[in-house]
C-alpha cells in the first residue's frame, strides 16, 4: 500500500509523515512539498520537491498510486498575502489535489481541518475550512477521515506560520496541555500527535462511518492510547 502526504512540511502533515514511514503497511509514502523535508526520512520516503504548485496535481501518477492521502495542505494569510490568496491553496489546491489522487485510485482520505469549521460561520477562517470539508466530502472518497483539532502546539521555524490565533495562543495552549483547564482552550494538541492519530484510523477506519470527525479531545484520548503503529 502506498500513502501520499501532503503538507509534510508543517507539524500536522510532518506528523504523518514520521508515523506513515514507521507503519510497515505502507511499502511507500509519497511527499509532495515546495521544498526539501526538514527531517531525516526512511528509505521508502519518496520526496517531491517542486516550487510551483499548480504543478502538483500532474505529480500524482499512476506509477505512485496512493491508497491513501493525508492532507495538512494549508498556509496562513498572513504568508499568503491575504485571504482570498489563502483560499487558493487551503481550499481550491486541496480540492484539485484530492480529486487527482482519487482518480489514481486513492480511496481514503485523511484531512487536517479545524476545530470550528462550518462553512456558514461568520468568522472567514472557519468558514474557509468548513467549505473544504464540505467539498472533499462531496468527492466520496471510500473513507473520509476529518481530524478537527484545537491550537496547535508545537515548534514553528516561521512566525508567519503560527495559524488561527497566533503565538499568544500557542503558548497559552503549552501551559494548558493535558491539564484540568484544557477545554477552555479547545483542547490544545501536538501535530505530532494529529499525525499519529490519523495514520492510526487510516490503518483502522471506522466500518460504520464512511464520514468520520474526530475532536481536538477524541485526538488526545486516541494518541494517549497508541503506543507505535501497528496492524
Amino acid at each position: 500500500m502506498n500513502g501520499l502526504v501532503l503538507g509534510a512540511s508543517g507539524l500536522c502533515g510532518g506528523g504523518f509523515l514520521r508515523h506513515a514511514q514507521e507503519a510497515p503497511q505502507f511499502s511507500k509514502v509519497y511527499a509532495i512539498l515546495r521544498r526539501e523535508l526538514p527531517f531525516p526520512a526512511t528509505d521508502k520516503v519518496v520526496a517531491i520537491a517542486e516550487k510551483d504548485n499548480s504543478q502538483w496535481s500532474t505529480l500524482i501518477t499512476d506509477e505512485m498510486h496512493p491508497q491513501v492521502l493525508f492532507t495538512a495542505l494549508a498556509t496562513t494569510r498572513a504568508a499568503a498575502g491575504g485571504l482570498d490568496k489563502q483560499y487558493k491553496i487551503d481550499h481550491d489546491l486541496n480540492i484539485q489535489l484530492a480529486q487527482t489522487a482519487k482518480e489514481k485510485g486513492c480511496e481514503t482520505i485523511v484531512l487536517v481541518s479545524s476545530a470550528g469549521a462550518h462553512p456558514d460561520s461568520r468568522f472567514g477562517y472557519m468558514k474557509m475550512k468548513g467549505e473544504i470539508e464540505r467539498d472533499i466530502i462531496a468527492l466520496n472518497f471510500k473513507h473520509t477521515i476529518i481530524l478537527r483539532p484545537g491550537p496547535l502546539l508545537g515548534e514553528r521555524k516561521n512566525s508567519k506560520q503560527s495559524g488561527f490565533g497566533g503565538n499568544l495562543t500557542a503558548a497559552l495552549g503549552t501551559r494548558l496541555y493535558r491539564s484540568r483547564f484544557q477545554s477552555w482552550l479547545g483542547y490544545p494538541v501536538y501535530g505530532d500527535e494529529v499525525g499519529k492519530v490519523g495514520v492510526h484510523l487510516a490503518l483502522n477506519p471506522s466500518g460504520k462511518d464512511k464520514v468520520q470527525f474526530v475532536s481536538s479531545k477524541d485526538i488526545l484520548d486516541i494518541s494517549g492510547s497508541l503506543g507505535k503503529i501497528t496492524t
